[in-house]
């Protein structure tokens, strides 16, 4: 007997046992049992494990009764299901008041039958693969939570529908492709609203003065837009708001008095944007865990009260205009993840207790002109990923301890006036990828260590004074890619391990004192697309081996070879 049928005969013995009263309950138990056909889950997921006829109906997973019995709310979010919504007969839950299939795989349009589901409260279909247009909304008035972010949905989005749902407090619609329009005034009305989320919904224009009066929000997101004006002094009316997400528009104009005023604010980002002035608005702001400026053109200071600012954990202001230095206490205080100030005029030392309570993963200060010494404390950094202080007017010698630290994923010391060895510490490496140290002062051998750091993909030493001979295991490095050493002292022979290293691309190791014969073995690189030995003392004949190679550079010039060869 199949399944249907089965079901059949079953709810016609239920009612035939149960009186008349019972009947919504038989009926409800219908509608769920038809949802697993409906809906398919994934192998992996136990969506539908508990909804069998040997279980209560309240007790499915997923499902919430009230005291009668009635089913007051489905979730099934994050549950990997797939198809299409039945809501011409879900809605037929009178008593539903939450329904959620967040996270899925859902597709299709979403029926118009979902006007029928009007005593919901609770509506979550966001992150799933619908198309089409939205269905009028509008009689759905006891919505409190509207949930419809990154879910496909595309034309008209039904505003006109928000006027009706004077309740609601969580209005989330990013992510979609609705039509371009401008702010929407009847979102103005929802004056219980608490969390706006409309990230990337093809918003145009300016931000109304009015959103000032929303002052239950303590969520405001309008990123990825295309606003354009100023933020408008009446956002600082809006003092429980705890996270302001404006970035990537095309707003301008200088951060609005009033701003000082949002001292609950958590996160403010309005990075990507084309804002002027100074950030002196923003020093009343303790409660900030996250400032991201960055791709602006701020100028003047970084207020000093930001060296307070106990909270402070992630600090993103490159490419600006920001001149002089930064406050020494900066970052002490928190766990501080990041720091980027790239790109700016900052002068001055580089603060020295950003990874105090060592959990700083990203100090980013290139391109500036930072000067003195590089903090030794850094060196005690174990988190550490990415430490890019390049272009700056350091000098000193580097901590001998931050060659060495095992998270490091990039060190970028280039273009300073740095001195002393790359050290022994290397080994410790063993995260590894870029080593960026050019046009320093940096002296000394090149530790054999290098040699075990097997995840460098890139090392550039060029411009330097360092000295000595190649580490002759330097053919363990699998994975090199770009081998730059022009410019230093280096001197004895190319070693013949340099040909193991069978992901090179290019090599440069001009102008250095190298002599000897060319390894043969550097005709076996399966990719070397540029070589470069010139300027050195290399003797003997040119290896026939090259030959195979397909260089779009190779300069052999200022040297003793012999060739006898025909290149192409």
């Amino acid at each position: 007997m199949s399944t249907a049928c089965f079901l059949y005969l079953l709810i016609c013995l239920l009612c035939l046992i149960f009186p008349s009263s019972s009947t919504s309950s038989v009926e409800e138990l219908e509608i769920l049992l038809n949802l697993p056909t409906a809906l398919q889950s994934s192998p992996s997921s136990a969506a539908f494990i508990s909804w069998t006829l040997e279980n209560p109906l309240c007790s499915f997973a997923g499902i919430t009764c009230n005291s009668n019995g009635s089913v007051l709310e489905i979730d099934l979010s994050g549950k990997q299901l797939s198809g299409e919504l039945p809501l011409d007969s879900i809605c037929h839950l009178s008593s539903l008041e939450k329904l959620a299939f967040g996270f899925n795989s859902l597709h299709g349009t979403l029926s118009n039958q979902l006007c029928r589901c009007t005593g919901l409260r609770y509506l979550d279909l966001a992150n799933n693969r619908f198309a089409g247009q939205l269905p009028d909304l509008s009689t759905l008035v006891e919505l409190h939570y509207l949930y419809l972010n990154n879910s496909g949905f595309s034309g008209a989005f039904p505003w006109d529908s928000l006027t009706a749902m004077t309740n609601l407090v969580a209005l989330s619609i990013g992510d979609n492709h609705f039509d371009s329009s401008p702010f929407p005034k009847q979102i103005l009305g929802l004056r219980h609203l608490n969390w706006l989320y409309m990230s990337n919904n093809s918003i145009s224009g300016e931000i109304p003065p009015e959103l000032g009066g929303m002052i239950e929000l303590i969520n405001l997101e309008l990123s990825d837009n295309n606003l354009t004006g100023g933020i408008p002094p009446e956002v600082g009316r809006l003092t429980n708001l705890w996270q302001l997400e404006l970035y990537n528009n095309s707003l301008t104009g200088r951060l609005p008095i009033g701003l000082r005023n949002l001292t609950k604010l958590e996160s403010f980002d309005a990075s990507m944007n084309y804002f002027d002035g100074d950030l002196s608005e923003l020093r009343f702001l303790t409660n900030l865990l996250s400032l991201q400026l960055f791709m602006n053109g701020f100028s003047g200071g970084v207020p000093e009260e930001f060296g307070e600012f106990r909270k402070l954990v992630n600090l993103s202001l490159y490419m600006n205009k920001l001149t002089g230095p930064l406050p020494q206490k900066l970052g002490s205080w928190s766990e501080f993840d990041f720091i980027d100030v790239s790109e700016n005029c900052l002068s001055g030392p580089i603060p020295p207790d950003m990874c105090k309570q060592g959990k700083m993963t990203k100090l980013l200060m290139l391109q500036n002109g930072f000067t003195g010494e590089i903090p030794a404390t850094y060196g005690n950094c174990t988190t550490l990923t990415r430490f890019r202080v390049s272009k700056n007017s350091l000098s000193g010698s580097v901590p001998a301890e931050i060659w060495g630290l095992p998270a490091l994923n990039i060190i970028d010391l280039a273009m300073n006036s740095l001195e002393g060895p790359i050290t022994v510490n290397i080994a410790n490496a063993r995260s590894l990828a870029q080593l960026f140290v050019s046009n320093n002062q940096l002296s000394g051998k090149l530790p054999d260590e290098i040699s075990s750091v097997r995840s460098l993909v890139t090392i550039d030493l060029s411009d330097n004074q360092f000295f000595g001979e190649i580490p002759s295991m330097i053919g363990e490095l699998k994975r090199l890619c770009s081998l730059n050493m022009e410019n230093n002292k280096f001197s004895g022979l190319i070693p013949d391990s340099l040909g193991s290293c069978s992901s090179l691309s290019n090599v440069n190791t001009a102008r250095n004192l190298l002599t000897g014969e060319i390894p043969r073995s550097l005709g076996s690189l399966p990719v070397l697309n540029s070589l470069n030995l010139s300027n050195n003392k290399l003797s003997g004949q040119i290896p026939s081996t090259l030959s195979s190679l397909r260089l779009s550079l190779l300069d052999l010039s200022n040297n003793l070879l012999i060739a006898r060869y025909q290149f192409p």
